[in-house]
């Protein structure tokens, strides 16, 4: 006897296409029928290949959690969507993820959780500030990763183990370096070295903070491979423009929670404390001995991170829909 086919949402990508032109990869997963719908922003240099080892545990059923659905996208100029021809802002990337988000939910009746790493988390609140009708009705729920409110790439001093102030000068540095056509080509070159040479792993810790893993370092010089380093540095250049202060009032319609590893040196912890002060009611979570990469080392924390949120949602529950606009059951 056939086993019945899964009822899945089909694995090949989708593309969407925005008003200047540009392509978005998206590729959408889980049962078409699942309770809650989890978006995934990537972050600066990486894709939306990223996110697979969370896509694998979100989509599979787990005690007290049905499989969920997912989507993932390839950000403008990342991946395998193009980059357009508009002046590139995270105002426009926040715009990115509007059509996005209204392409692969608008015939969707359930909860959407937003989840977003660093520029992905500027683009969420680029989409709080520029589409606030938005939460409540349409996302329901909000997870920050390794993200800031404004100022990126500024270098706070710090005090170091023994005591004394330091600046952030690697990270400053490259920052500087990488808006010169000339250097930016240099640095590319040197973060997409092999790990055996001795500046590849060092210059990334130096810009990301942690330990560097060497699975995550090579996970982010494959990546950097892909991207042009001049377009790098647009994107650089952009993120410098991001300032959402005193916009995000739609996020505290919803449940929001902030994550920032201890040891992030490109959006440390002391920015991640400014971005929850400005949305009431969020919770911020501080991981002790995390870099930057936090969602990418730390994939566990992540999917429990999104289950965390589907309770405190209530009602919002993840569990299946048996049928369309009725209400959800509550989540146990």
């Amino acid at each position: 006897m056939t086993a019945p086919l899964p009822t899945r949402a089909p694995r090949a990508p989708h593309t969407v296409r925005t008003a200047d032109g540009a392509e978005l990869a998206v590729r959408v997963q889980g049962p078409l029928d699942a309770g809650a719908t989890v978006l995934l922003s990537h972050g600066w240099t990486v894709s939306a290949r990223d996110w697979r080892p969370h896509i694998d545990a979100l989509t599979r059923p787990r005690p007290g959690f049905p499989p969920l659905r997912t989507v993932a996208y390839d950000q403008r100029g990342h991946g395998r969507s193009t980059r357009g021809t508009a002046r590139l802002d995270t105002a426009l990337l926040g715009d990115d993820l509007a059509r996005v988000l209204d392409e692969t939910t608008a015939a969707y009746d359930g909860p959407v959780v937003l989840v977003g790493h660093s520029m992905g988390g500027m683009a969420i609140q680029q989409l709080a500030a520029g589409h606030p009708e938005l939460f409540g009705p349409r996302v329901t729920a909000v997870a920050l990763l390794s993200t800031c409110l404004d100022d990126v790439g500024m270098a706070p001093a710090v005090p170091d183990a023994g005591g004394r102030r330091r600046v952030w000068a690697g990270r400053r540095t490259a920052g500087a370096l990488l808006r010169s056509p000339w250097s930016a080509r240099a640095v590319h070159r040197l973060l997409t070295g092999p790990l055996t040479h001795p500046t590849t792993a060092p210059l990334w810790r130096a810009l990301l903070g942690g330990h560097g893993q060497a699975e995550t370092v090579r996970a982010d010089t494959r990546a950097l491979r892909d991207i042009p380093a001049l377009t790098i540095a647009e994107f650089l250049a952009a993120l410098t423009t991001h300032d959402c202060a005193g916009r995000l009032g739609a996020l505290a319609r919803v449940p929001t929670r902030i994550l920032v590893g201890t040891r992030d040196r490109w959006t440390p912890p002391d920015q991640a404390r400014r971005l929850a002060l400005d949305i009431p009611g969020a919770a911020l979570h501080l991981v002790p001995d995390q870099g930057h990469d936090l969602p990418y080392e730390r994939p566990v924390l992540v999917v429990e991170t999104v289950h965390a949120l589907l309770r405190e949602m209530g009602p919002a529950s993840a569990g299946p829909r048996p049928d369309r606009g009725r209400p959800l059951a509550a989540l146990r």
